[in-house]
């Protein structure tokens, strides 16, 4: 790619991982949360005026829905200010700030799948933090991306939160697993999100996007049923009983939407979903066959 450099935050996680790995910059770095406290505003502002990037891709987040009904300062501390100390930099550096956010934000509005047009009201402790991120970048940037996406899978089989790996080691040696069907979604490639992301940035189309792989009323035991198959496992994947999965925080039973600005664009490169998982199945098998 051209001399842009680029900065990627959250590199220990699945998203931030590919993107290292996946975008072709030739000038990319990216820092793990270990490496940059971002709500350590000296630290943020002294390792982005050594770094000098032209883009920041922001995906570093306290992700743990759960754990954030908990620990809510802890949520918008990381997920809020965090985000106001990198937007404080690109407020003052013409830098493009790519912003990752997530579908579950929208709330419990509707039945059907949620469009770009929709009203947000979270839920949640961890959607309602990211939201007031998305407020921080909207109201103070005027060259920003920001993606809502949801239920990713790929990267490492080894990451921590790689779902569909670890549906196949919790099905490999079992007869019949459980999973809920109370709450849809999209199951997202994250490689095709890495792709769609690179679309944004070479058409320099700034602004709010969803950005998930096709998919229509898949509830999370479609998506385990479908992961057990395309492992060509001889368990069953059963409908959990009410109550059999306890959850603190209040999610949305609506999680799913539609690339709606993507297609007005038409700069929709986002994939079926179903293709997409047996994508990743396939070069996954090779490692554990």
């Amino acid at each position: 790619m051209n001399g842009e450099k680029v900065l990627i935050t959250g590199v220990s996680g699945m998203l931030g991982s590919s993107l290292l790995k996946l975008l072709p910059y030739d000038n990319i770095v990216g820092y793990a949360s270990s490496e940059l406290n971002i709500t350590d505003h000296k630290k943020v502002q002294n390792v982005l005026r050594s770094e000098k990037p032209d883009i920041i891709i922001h995906t570093a987040a306290y992700t743990n829905v759960e754990a954030c009904e908990i620990e809510s300062d802890k949520a918008y501390l990381v997920n809020v200010i965090g985000t106001q100390n990198l937007v404080n930099y690109a407020i003052e550096n013409d830098v493009l700030f790519v912003y990752l956010s997530s579908t579950g934000i929208y709330g419990k509005e509707k039945d059907t799948p949620y469009t770009e047009f929709d009203a947000v009201n979270p839920t949640t402790v961890h959607h309602k933090s990211k939201y007031e991120a998305e407020k921080i970048v909207q109201n103070h940037l005027s060259k920003y991306i920001i993606i809502r996406t949801g239920w990713l899978f790929g990267g490492d089989k080894t990451h921590q939160k790689n779902f569909v790996y670890k549906r196949y080691l919790e099905a490999k040696d079992k007869s019949v697993i459980y999973s809920d069907n109370t709450q849809i979604g999209n199951p997202t490639y994250i490689n095709n999100l890495v792709n769609q992301i690179m679309v944004l940035l070479t058409s320099k189309q700034y602004g709010l996007y969803n950005c998930v792989d096709n998919a229509e009323n898949i509830s999370r035991y479609d998506y385990v049923k479908k992961i057990i198959e395309l492992f060509e496992l001889p368990c069953k994947v059963k409908i959990a009983p009410v109550g059999m999965f306890q959850r603190t925080a209040p999610v949305s039973y609506n999680e799913s939407s539609i690339n709606k600005k993507l297609n007005l664009l038409d700069l929709n490169v986002m994939q079926n979903w179903e293709n997409s998982l047996q994508e990743y199945i396939y070069d996954l098998k090779k490692d554990v066959e």
